[in-house]
């Protein structure tokens, strides 16, 4: 949550935008865990879906020697009308 969080200030999102999310971690027991939790993690970074990045900001961590890759791609913002 705290990468995530911290790529969103990069990217100088809006608290409220909402993202898609895209994590890769190499380790499956981690990888488990985020599985588990997605509904807390998305909560936490504003993440309405998660899927494939195509188009966003990209970066690689090492979280306690665990190396993951995270992207987020900001979603378009809602229309007046919707």
């Amino acid at each position: 949550v705290r990468r995530v969080q911290e790529m969103r200030k990069e990217m100088d999102l809006d608290i409220e935008r909402r993202v898609r999310l895209e994590l890769d971690v190499r380790d499956e027991r981690v990888a488990d865990l985020v599985r588990r939790h997605e509904d807390l993690i998305a909560g936490e970074v504003r993440a309405a879906e998660f899927g494939e990045v195509t188009d966003g900001h990209r970066k690689e961590w090492d979280v306690e020697g665990v190396t993951m890759e995270i992207a987020v791609e900001p979603l378009a913002a809602p229309s007046a009308s919707d």
